[in-house]
């Protein structure tokens, strides 16, 4: 048997900076899968090579009650916060900061991919975290390509990578404080792999670029996919004739109450002033950039 799907959903648009993105999460009907409250994808783009700028706290901005993680499958990424650290990911890598009670960061191509151009394509997620865990002091973790555990499918149906979560043996290092998942497959030209469920879980896979059929229906070009709360499988079919990618995350539902507004996310609004508050008096810090 199947899960069903009970929405499709295309996303909506905005230009940031030089790329165009896609807003998948929140959607009008419903504001989570799991912990996950948020998520962009930034469609693949060519980018032409152009001079680097320094970094200078123009792409900067605040986060509370949250973690964020980029997930980039092309390009290269680097990152500066208020906690002084910073990363810098390649293709196929990750980075994890949790915002917990108040963080600035800023997140923006690196020095020597502004420098070389080329493809440069990602997706960022929003995690919720628990209200004791909004509390807590930021933390921040870059995950390289090696870092994050991949295992073959059967019959050599392509691979599947534990960006976050557990997958039989395999475990991420990403820290989580709710059971939640993202998986990363790359499923082989004609080629299927069935992924069976919890009934306990929400579920939902993102399709980025290459069509592929899921529990029968076509479904690719950026689009979301929300199936039902049962313990049935998901059934993934790539008919090209090429490898497609295939992200499905979830977990548990999230049952505290949630107040979301700008880049904070809390349990009240008297949370969400609070966290305003605190940035407009300074109280995240401030992003220290290296001096050329």
């Amino acid at each position: 048997m199947k899960k069903n799907i009970t929405i499709q959903y295309g996303g909506k648009n905005a230009k940031v900076d030089q790329l165009l993105v896609n807003r998948l999460l929140p959607h009008s009907s419903f504001n989570s899968v799991g912990p996950f409250v948020f998520l962009d994808h930034i469609y693949p783009t060519v980018l032409a090579p152009e001079i680097p700028l320094p970094p200078n706290g123009s792409f900067a901005h605040p986060h509370r009650g949250i973690a964020t993680f980029s997930y980039l499958l092309s390009g290269a990424l680097e990152h500066f916060d208020s906690q002084g650290n910073h990363g810098i990911i390649q293709s196929g890598g990750a980075q994890w900061m949790k915002a917990g009670n108040g963080i600035l960061h800023d997140e923006q191509r690196s020095a020597a991919f502004q420098q070389q151009g080329g493809l440069f394509h990602g997706m960022q997620f929003w995690i919720n975290l628990p209200a004791k865990n909004k509390a807590e002091a930021p933390e921040y973790k870059a995950l390289q390509p090696a870092d994050i555990p991949e295992t073959a499918l059967p019959d050599d149906a392509g691979t599947l990578r534990v960006v976050i979560g557990v997958c039989g043996v395999e475990q991420s290092s990403v820290k989580t404080y709710t059971k939640q998942f993202i998986y990363h497959i790359k499923l082989n030209p004609k080629s299927n792999f069935t992924m069976p469920t919890k009934a306990d879980f929400e579920y939902a896979a993102f399709i980025p670029a290459n069509e592929v059929k899921i529990n029968d229906t076509l479904s690719g070009k950026s689009e979301l996919l929300i199936f039902d709360r049962s313990d049935e499988n998901i059934e993934l079919y790539n008919p090209g004739i090429t490898p497609a990618d295939i992200i499905l995350f979830g977990g548990e539902p999230y049952l505290e109450p949630m107040v979301s507004k700008g880049p904070f996310v809390m349990n009240t609004p008297a949370e969400i002033a609070q966290a305003y508050d605190d940035f407009f008096e300074g109280k995240y810090g401030r992003i220290e950039y290296p001096v050329n």
